[in-house]
């Protein structure tokens, strides 16, 4: 039997996006990032993920895809969106083979966040914090838990 999904679109309908429902409701598979590029890409305060495996996501339609080189880390970033709407779609660091951020914008309702990344980039204005979200001032550090974390997802380290 086929696990339920939930489906999402961006704004003009072209692209839709499936994920597992049960990653979908996996607080600790859900993000919110304040780096810039994040940002800037979206036309938004910060992107806000589901982190997942990408074998789990099933796209329809033809994202445009944007390699990202001016990133903190230096890596290049693949950042995938609408090239009708421009709702960004996707991200993907090539350093976490098989791991993919869909960009939740696309779904409603919205899951609780898990964790926030890059609050040092948070305006000041928006200090307040989420019951239970872990915070980061940048990436987290490349721990046990962390690489735990990604290899459960089935991220290639």
């Amino acid at each position: 039997m086929a696990a339920s999904t939930i489906s999402g679109k961006c704004l003009c309908g072209q692209i839709s996006v499936s994920v597992p429902q049960d990653a979908f409701n996996k607080t600790e598979n859900v993000g919110i990032c304040y780096c810039k590029n994040c940002g800037q890409s979206g036309g938004c305060l910060a992107s806000y993920n589901l982190y997942l495996s990408e074998e789990d996501v099933k796209i329809e339609g033809q994202p445009k895809l944007y390699q990202d080189p001016n990133t903190d880390s230096g890596t290049t970033v693949e950042r995938a969106f609408c090239n009708n709407c421009g709702s960004p779609v996707y991200g993907r660091n090539p350093k976490f083979i098989g791991l993919i951020a869909v960009r939740l914008g696309l779904f409603n309702p919205l899951p609780k966040p898990g964790m926030a990344l890059y609050c040092k980039n948070r305006p000041d204005w928006n200090k307040g914090t989420i019951d239970g979200v872990q915070e980061h001032e940048a990436m987290p550090e490349f721990t046990e838990d962390l690489k735990k974390w990604l290899q459960e997802k089935g991220v290639v380290i």
